[in-house]
């Protein structure tokens, strides 16, 4: 692999990767003084919007625990995306740093403006013409009044295609890879604090049949998004408060949602009510630690030597799976232990026999005989599995697209010698998603695709494993394997070009006689550039009449926007040769690419000695600046094998693909 790029921070990566500017957010309230310090965090939720009379569960907890409150939820459409930038702000840094309590609500107006601008998508498909926005979807169905039974319906037929639409699937994305920045932000600043995540609810659950295709809709959506927020929450060592199932169990509804009117209308407010408030209290509470002890209550004796588990009686099990017949599968109970002896491997090996080891409930090891080898010399494997771990950087996690994302750790050290299967259960996630493995290489720090597996109808994932390390699963509607005939697994740039399809910041060829490759080893276009900076920024409005100003642009080709948008930013411009072009189909050079990145940066001054490379004076007079401030940011660098700046190389797809998931990783 040659050496192309090494990314750096600065204003840069805020360019590139479409850094969302804070919003105004209401100022902090503080509530009367106690003990310990009690920080809320979030959104509508934490601030009680919709309570009425009564209070908000943050309020009920401090009041009970005689905690001192303070509140920094917003009811303005707080998402996860503004709680990362809240984090960033002085007075809510200082506060999180300085708190012993910690409570978080977010992620539900990350589902709801997905859904509103779902809804606006299928409703102009259909009616074209009318122009519906996500907004004006928004302001129908969410105007905090209550709506006609007939105009819920015309949307209602859209729903169910929304859990598996790409807005949902944006939004989960979203909200995995916010969270896990903000929690990484707060462990960071206090890594004492008890910190809890609020999951999502059902609102509607308690509308009944007549709405049954909401409720069932927003059922499927929610427990996608909890399956992310529990993954993202244990792997950062933080308690998730399970508000789905305590609304779940309610006997009464503990949201404003209701069907009013003698059933003509229905109240679509999905805001908890008091009675929802004191439910989550009781949660929050209940999770916290015990109050002390009275001191004059005598300690209870605790015996010196407790209880040793034996663990199971192996030389029975290995009996066992000497005798059994072909084809068939050997239960085993771990009984709280982790190490299988070599005394049963050997009783499997090279035998079309399974034994199933159950490690704890929802997670097994299939080991199945025939991938042993026969003559293998075989030692005891210690199966061992901790779920929920926070081994695996957090730049690396936010790169991993999909729903949740949830670490392992495996005690094993090294490849087991052959293959084995671990069923997990993967609760709540429906059938037919898929549980995409990747296993961490701490040497490289980097994350490497291991295959992915269906969850089954019973809710479970098998995952062929072969060796052991720190592990990262993520559940997704699709699966992670590389698509394209012309990437292939175990390249040097398999990652890479596996992070740009998933994220969308580049796609495969979608025409003509390349159609369906990804174009790895293809020289870069400078349109093409101009569509992934784009795509990386998240597809910002742009006018496609200004793709125009350049005389060999059409506002109507399939680059316009992504032209008139790296124009526009002063990212790319035409050649200054006074013909007025900008070469869309020009294949793209590294000097090129190093003025486009130093124009993202703000064009710094730099004096890098470019004779240090054998054709460094072979460099273009007008790219001397640029080129010269990359080497120096150690973002351009020789090749490995000559040393070679090689300037006016054209760019390989690839090679982009692997510049761009550098820089989203600085940024994750």
């Amino acid at each position: 692999m040659r050496t192309v790029l090494q990314g750096r921070g600065g204003r840069l990566l805020g360019v590139l990767c479409a850094l969302v500017l804070c919003l105004g957010f209401l100022p902090a309230r503080a509530f009367a003084a106690g003990g310990e310090s009690y920080v809320a965090l979030g959104d509508s939720i934490s601030d009680g919007y919709g309570v009425g009379e009564g209070e908000s569960f943050p309020e009920l907890v401090a009041a009970k625990r005689s905690f001192s409150l303070t509140s920094y939820a917003s009811s303005e459409g707080f998402t996860s995306t503004d709680l990362v930038a809240q984090l960033n702000e002085g007075d809510v840094a200082a506060s999180v740093a300085a708190a012993d309590v910690i409570t978080i609500t977010v992620g539900g107006n990350d589902l709801m403006e997905a859904l509103y601008g779902y809804l606006a998508e299928q409703a102009n498909a259909v009616l074209p013409g009318f122009g519906f926005t996500a907004d004006a979807i928004e302001g129908m169905l969410a105007s905090g009044k209550p709506i006609d039974m007939s105009t819920l319906a015309t949307f209602t037929g859209f729903l169910d295609g929304f859990p598996s639409s790409s807005q949902a699937h944006a939004a989960l994305v979203q909200l995995s890879g916010n969270l896990a920045k903000a929690l990484s932000a707060i462990k960071t600043a206090n890594p004492d604090v008890t910190c809890f995540v609020v999951n999502q609810y059902n609102p509607y659950g308690h509308l009944g049949d007549s709405l049954a295709t909401v409720v069932n809709t927003f059922d499927t959506g929610v427990q996608a998004l909890n399956a992310g927020l529990s993954g993202v929450a244990s792997a950062s060592g933080v308690t998730v408060v399970d508000a789905y199932g305590v609304f779940k169990a309610a006997t009464e509804s503990p949201c404003n949602a209701a069907i009013v009117d003698g059933g003509s209308k229905v109240n679509l407010d999905f805001h908890p009510n008091a009675h929802g408030h004191d439910l989550l209290a009781q949660a929050v509470d209940a999770l916290l630690p015990a109050a002390p002890e009275d001191p004059e209550t005598p300690p209870v004796d605790e015996p010196e030597n407790p209880p040793v588990q034996d663990g199971p009686n192996w030389a029975a099990i290995a009996a066992d799976l000497a005798a059994a017949k072909p084809g068939s599968t050997v239960e085993v109970d771990m009984e709280g232990t982790t190490k299988v002896p070599a005394s049963a491997l050997a009783a499997l090996a090279g035998r079309d026999v399974t034994a199933r080891v159950e490690m704890a409930p929802g997670i097994a090891w299939e080991i199945d005989g025939a991938a042993i080898p026969a003559d293998a010399a075989l030692s005891d494997i210690d199966l061992g599995i901790e779920v929920g771990t926070a081994g695996i950087p957090a730049d690396l996690v936010g790169l991993v697209a999909g729903m949740p994302a949830v670490q392992a750790t495996l005690a094993h050290d090294g490849p087991f010698g052959f293959t084995l299967t671990l069923a997990a259960s993967v609760a709540g996630m429906p059938a037919g998603v898929y549980a995409n493995a990747y296993s961490y290489d701490e040497d490289a720090e980097a994350l490497n695709f291991e295959g992915s597996a269906v969850v089954s109808e019973d809710g479970v994932a098998r995952l062929s494993i072969d060796h052991a390390s720190q592990w990262l699963v993520s559940l997704d509607s699709r699966s992670h394997a590389l698509p394209f005939p012309d990437a292939l697994e175990g390249e040097w740039y398999s990652e890479a070009v596996r992070w740009a399809w998933l994220s969308g910041a580049m796609t495969g060829y979608d025409a003509g006689p390349s159609a369906g490759l990804f174009g790895t080893g293809d020289a870069l276009t400078r349109a093409q550039l101009a569509s992934a900076l784009y795509k990386a920024a998240g597809e910002p409005e742009a006018d496609p009449a200004g793709a125009a100003a350049f005389v060999d642009c059409s506002a109507v080709s399939w680059y316009a926007e992504a032209v008139a948008w790296a124009a526009s930013q002063g990212l790319m411009t035409g050649y200054d040769d006074g013909t007025g072009r900008f070469g869309p189909e020009d294949e793209l050079t590294r000097e090129q690419l190093a003025a486009v990145f130093w124009r993202a940066a703000g064009e710094p001054a730099a004096d890098a000695d470019l004779s240090a490379f054998p054709d460094g004076d072979s460099t273009s007079a007008w790219a001397l600046e640029p080129v010269e401030w990359a080497v120096e940011a150690g973002l351009l660098g020789g090749y490995d094998d000559t040393g070679e700046l090689a300037p006016g190389d054209d760019l390989e797809r690839a090679q982009l693909a692997a510049v761009l998931m550098r820089l989203a990783q600085e940024v994750a």
